[in-house]
């Protein structure tokens, strides 16, 4: 009887690992944005821009004012202007907390500099000491995806992202990052430095630099409304 028991414990031990083991659960978690949701472009010091550039979101710089112009740039309806303001500075406060909170724990880590070209990834939290992307990114289902850079991001002028929900993928910046001529990137970048846009690149998300510069030059940027979401 006692040899009985014992096999069957064996057997519901070994069904409850191949159960877990099939059944991966992400930690991804969008963060709550609060006040920096109604921002496109948040900087801190300075911001700056050439060409002609466009977005339907708040324009913000805290705990600087300058911004600078040489081209010309549409800011919404419904956004406006926040040069060194109240707004301005509690939505960089709120930016901080966003940028905190997304440091979650990594569900694959790769080592050293990744290029994420040619990938297709599920939801997920993805880890490395710096992210390129040279090419076409594609994600697939349907949750939150977050981008965790030790370091900065880059991209060529090929690089575009296939799929996902551009509401709920984050690339975390330790340092900075630097969009290339004509890429085409979706989600939230989060820099903890600055975030430099090059001639002709689109975001469909927002671009939030902490303690530098955002520097814009004929770009696209699409801010996306949304609720926060926790993958399965």
């Amino acid at each position: 009887m006692k040899l009985k028991l014992i096999s069957l414990f064996l057997i519901a031990l070994m069904q409850l690992i191949l159960v877990s083991s099939s059944q991966k659960a992400y930690a991804a978690t969008s963060p709550t944005l609060g006040a920096s949701a109604s921002y496109s472009v948040l900087g801190h010091e300075t911001i700056t821009n050439t060409g002609s550039t466009t977005m339907p979101g708040n324009l913000g710089v805290y705990a600087g004012s300058a911004f600078t112009n040489s081209g010309t740039i549409t800011i919404g309806p419904p956004g406006i202007l926040h040069a060194g303001d109240s707004d301005a500075a509690l939505a960089q406060l709120d930016n901080t907390a966003a940028f905190t909170s997304l440091n979650q724990g990594c569900d694959t880590t790769y080592a050293g500099t990744k290029d994420l070209v040619g990938l297709n990834l599920v939801p997920g939290v993805y880890c490395a000491d710096s992210f390129h992307l040279t090419g076409t990114l594609t994600l697939s289902g349907s949750g939150v995806w977050i981008f965790k850079s030790s370091s900065d991001l880059i991209t060529s002028g090929t690089a575009n992202v296939v799929g996902g929900d551009p509401c709920n993928v984050w690339w975390r910046v330790v340092s900075s990052a630097t969009l290339g001529t004509n890429t085409s990137l979706i989600g939230n970048i989060l820099a903890s430095t600055s975030i430099t846009m090059a001639t002709g690149a689109t975001l469909n998300g927002r671009a939030f630099a902490q303690t530098g510069q955002v520097s814009l030059d004929t770009n696209t940027i699409s801010g996306p409304t949304c609720s926060a979401v926790s993958s399965t």
